[in-house]
């Protein structure tokens, strides 16, 4: 479609209309769009940027946790290295393990 064809009023045949419907309490009223092909492009247009927005935070969100779970592993690595093992919960372990053979 021609932008001379977007513009300007609307041909009611080009236009698209939408029923939406409504709950006011106990009752449900629907409501009559009548979208402009200049609309639909529109909001499409709109459409596509607020996507594009979300999914840059989301990678964003993503990238900042793997670093946090990064830091929290090597955290837990050097916190389980540095400590000498508990002999009494070993063979706590152990005892456990002979006895479920």
């Amino acid at each position: 479609m021609s932008e001379g064809e977007l513009t300007g009023v609307a041909d009611p045949e080009r236009c698209v209309e939408l029923a939406v419907p409504r709950r006011c309490e106990d009752a449900i009223t629907i409501r009559t769009l009548r979208l402009t092909p200049a609309d639909l492009v529109r909001l499409r247009t709109e459409t596509e940027l607020t996507l594009a927005d979300i999914r840059t935070e989301v990678m964003r969100a993503e990238a900042v946790w793997r670093e946090l779970l990064g830091e929290w592993h090597a955290e837990g690595r050097a916190a389980v290295e540095a400590s000498e093992p508990e002999a009494p919960l070993l063979v706590r372990v152990l005892q456990g393990l002979r006895g479920s053979l």
